[in-house]
């Protein structure tokens, strides 16, 4: 095992836990049984040219990212998110492209702005304000969503501290289905995080009757909204998410027959029966393609419902890499229409843990270019640049997000590992030590400061302390060990042996493909090694 750069398999082991731990928040949802089995029966899923499959090249990326760079200059957000290329041979609607700048670009109040109004005693010019949101939202062509997207924004906190604001608004104002569907909103935030991210069997029955309670008072106040204005769609959305979660296929049913004859073309009550319709919920493609044939419906009243077209495929050929089983060649095909900004992310976040980068540097500028204020997606988009041979981009991006945000960590984490892809090792040493002196033991800064020290300047001592320090902040990961092993078999330094074995008995059943080879390495060595280990005592830190 050589001392080539490791720091970027390391990080992917990291981000690899993550996404799974992310996957397990929704396990426990059960629903759509009747309707899948029924549509089973009577279609196959849509069928998609799999002769289209291909990668991009690197010309291709070339291409977009200049096209890129030039909209990302336009001061007006709008005409910077309509300016915006689409992927390359992509056939993007205009419309869908516009309607979703749109969406994501109008002013929505936040919680803050809310909280503000209820404690000053203007709950009635609240009510106002979202009622003018609401026939907005119904009547204006560029406001699709405007509501819905308000309480996205201002009332998923699972926060019991939301609790006394709202509760004073419902107080305030007995008669708004506003009040009553923020607060049913708020309590299904509160019940999934009060179910935890656990699968269901792993999850302890004191969690799952607390979120059963939650689910119950927020189902009160979400009949309650509807009760008191049927046009109240984001009281449906919540809902349909309820029912996700615990209520069931009928109650998930019946919310969107009544949220549909509320507002047929509404995209975020189709967006959340698309998600129940997923199989891993106890649904299936059909269902997931129905959901979207139905959208399809009413697109020219709302050009966003184009966008649950890539639902079905982003699923079936699992571009967030989830059941790593991710085929890269279909993400051109998946994404021949315009996608959420999550199946974007998704799909640029598991291109990127894989070494895709061409495909992680379109998609997630893709996201870039309707939220450009994600800078977690702007930092992981960089991050990718050097790897098609645009360095000096993700540098300019470095040096305009430390401007705008001098005290953030990331942000210099961000420029030192691209000051290493420079092989700028001065510059690269002082990004990353500034970042771990913001953040002290940011396993994202050990381990390329340690790749920095073992692969661009051998200095081993360096290199060492920052090994122990990962092993002794995160002792069951194996970011630490890879390291450890790669300065003993290049300084060489005592102790391979004994770390081969501590990483074999410990990390040996990893599944992890990206580990799959160092852990066979380390057998064969070991297997070949005399008895014991007379370079050193074992894997203790001197």
């Amino acid at each position: 095992m050589g001392s080539g750069p490791r720091w970027l398999l390391i990080v992917a082991i990291i981000l690899l836990a993550i996404g799974e731990w992310a996957w397990g928040i929704w396990s426990g949802m059960t629903q759509f049984h009747q309707m899948t089995a029924e549509l089973a029966k009577q279609q196959a899923p849509r069928h998609l040219d799999a002769s289209k499959l291909h990668l991009f090249t690197r010309a291709e990326v070339k291409t977009f990212l200049a096209a890129a760079k030039q909209a990302e200059a336009i001061k007006d957000p709008l005409q910077r998110c309509v300016a915006y290329p689409d992927p390359p041979r992509s056939h993007w609607s205009p419309a869908t492209v516009e309607a979703y700048c749109q969406y994501y670009l109008q002013p929505v109040l936040s919680f803050a702005d809310v909280q503000t109004l209820i404690q000053s005693g203007h709950a009635a010019d609240l009510d106002r304000r979202l009622a003018q949101d609401l026939q907005a939202q119904l009547t204006r062509p560029e406001s699709h969503g405007l509501l819905d997207r308000t309480y996205f924004s201002a009332f998923d906190d699972a926060s019991f501290d939301v609790r006394s604001t709202l509760d004073a608004w419902k107080r305030a104002s007995p008669s708004s289905a506003f009040a009553y569907a923020a607060s049913g909103w708020a309590y299904v935030a509160m019940a999934s995080k009060a179910r935890g991210g656990a699968y269901i069997r792993d999850t302890p029955q004191s969690n799952i009757d607390a979120m059963d309670r939650l689910l119950s008072q927020a189902d009160a106040d979400l009949q309650r909204a509807v009760a008191l204005d049927p046009k109240v769609t984001p009281a449906y959305v919540a809902m349909i998410k309820a029912g996700s979660m615990s209520l069931g296929s009928t109650y998930i049913q019946d919310a969107a027959r009544r949220g549909l004859a509320a507002a047929p073309d509404n995209y975020a009550i189709y967006g959340l029966l698309s998600h129940a319709a997923e199989p891993k919920w106890g649904g299936s493609l059909v269902a997931m393609d129905h959901v979207a044939e139905q959208a399809q419906a009413h697109v020219k009243q709302n050009p966003l419902l184009a966008i649950l077209l890539s639902a079905e495929p982003a699923y079936r050929y699992d571009v967030c890499n989830c059941e790593s089983s991710a085929n890269w060649s279909a993400y051109p095909l998946v994404f021949d229409n315009v996608a959420s900004t999550a199946l974007l992310s998704s799909a640029g976040y598991a291109a990127s843990e894989n070494g895709h980068s061409e495909q992680a540097a379109i998609y997630l500028s893709e996201v870039l270019r309707f939220q450009p204020w994600a800078d977690d997606a702007r930092r992981r988009r960089d991050s990718n640049l050097s790897g098609v041979g645009e360095s000096q981009m993700a540098l300019d991006d470095a040096n305009s997000l430390i401007a705008a945000d001098p005290k953030n960590a990331d942000n210099y984490q961000l420029r030192g590992t691209v000051y290493m892809s420079l092989m700028d090792t001065r510059h690269a040493e002082k990004d990353l030590e500034r970042a771990l002196a913001l953040n002290p033991d940011d396993i994202n800064v050990l381990v390329p400061l340690g790749s920095l020290y073992i692969d661009q300047t051998h200095e081993w001592d360096k290199a060492w302390d920052i090994t122990d320090r990962i092993i002794r902040k995160y002792p069951g990961g194996q970011a630490g060990w890879v390291m450890r092993v790669t300065i003993q078999e290049n300084q060489p330094r005592a102790g391979l042996n004994e770390s081969y074995r501590y990483f074999v008995s410990h990390f040996g059943n990893d599944p992890n493909p990206g580990m799959q080879w160092q852990i066979s390495h380390m057998r064969e060595l070991l297997a070949k090694a005399p008895h014991g280990d007379p370079a050193g005592k074992g894997p203790e830190s001197r």
